[in-house]
């Protein structure tokens, strides 16, 4: 019995050190894959949507000390409501809205805001210093107004 323990121990070990010191095999090589884009459909949308943070808006200043300019279509958020709460812009136009609300004690003040576009379309939740955009691209007039702090409204009119 001895005998037969040791050669079947012995095969066992053969099996685990062949199996071990086999040669690696090398990755496959990685081919990119080429995917077509459908084509844009004739009628335009009536807005797109780009939500970003405050830090990498393209136009304008994301620095807290230099405000942007009304000029660059952004509407800032804060306690004391939308600033401007109404703007016009030309057909094609990013409107941005960015937080700019904070608090010291958010038990007593939420400094969080979502933005509803009446009829059209809700924001995602924006924290401090979070910011959400639409591309406006038929005329008329738009109202707003933050479902969070209901009290808050204003109105895009796109000429």
């Amino acid at each position: 019995m001895n005998k037969s323990v040791v050669i079947f121990t012995i095969a066992v070990l053969l099996v685990l050190v062949c199996g071990c010191t086999q040669p690696a095999q090398a990755p496959a090589a990685l081919t990119p894959a080429i995917t077509s884009v459908p084509s844009p459909a004739t009628t335009p949308p009536l807005a797109t949507v780009v939500a970003t943070p405050h830090a990498i808006l393209t136009t304008g200043s994301v620095s807290p000390t230099i405000r942007n300019s009304v000029s660059d279509n952004t509407i800032r958020i804060n306690k004391k409501g939308f600033e401007p709460a109404s703007i016009t812009v030309q057909v094609g136009s990013t409107v941005r809205w960015v937080n700019d609300d904070s608090t010291l004690d958010p038990q007593l003040y939420n400094p969080t805001h979502r933005i509803a576009l009446v009829n059209i379309e809700n924001s995602p939740l924006l924290s401090a210093g979070q910011g959400w955009s639409r591309i406006f691209t038929e005329r008329g007039s738009y109202d707003y107004n933050d479902m969070i702090h209901t009290t808050m409204t204003g109105t895009v009119i796109v000429v």
